[in-house]
């Protein structure tokens, strides 16, 4: 029982501290990249860091598409299903009636991407949509989850 005990308390001191509540927006955003950045290169639960409309949104998405594949098949906030992150570069919030706008840029596979992230503070601040894309494909995270199944 004891190493059990200690074995958990390990995986817990290596794991980084997501679960707290961030006072700065660009904290927040500073924990999600983290994840995906060298050496770790494993995405966080996003699921502490986004808004209670947003993970409801997700829940529902997952509860509709009954095991399948919903109305998201790639990651929102690298704007694809695989990535290798670089330059990445975390603007300074814009605050605007409660809410947060901050723009973040980064290459993925030698790709530039640029996307802007609307953060809520819900004791803390919290992600509540994404949108980005490129010349030939935009989107917009709560749109998507928003809209009817295909």
């Amino acid at each position: 029982m004891r190493l059990l005990i200690a074995l958990a308390a390990l995986v817990m001191l290596g794991q980084p501290a997501i679960a707290q509540a961030y006072a700065d927006p660009k904290a927040l955003l500073e924990a999600l990249y983290a994840g995906y950045m060298p050496p770790n290169e494993v995405p966080p639960n996003e699921t502490p860091l986004q808004s209670a409309r947003l993970n409801n949104l997700f829940a529902k998405d997952a509860a509709e598409a009954n095991g399948e594949i919903g109305r998201i098949d790639f990651g929102p906030y690298i704007n694809g299903q695989d990535y290798q992150i670089s330059k990445l570069v975390i603007s300074a919030p814009y605050y605007a009636g409660g809410k947060a706008v901050v723009r973040v840029t980064f290459d993925n596979f030698d790709t530039p991407q640029e996307l802007g992230f609307l953060l809520v503070d819900e004791d803390g601040w919290k992600i509540d949509d994404v949108w980005g894309g490129s010349a030939k494909y935009s989107y917009d995270l709560l749109d998507i989850l928003e809209a009817p199944l295909p």
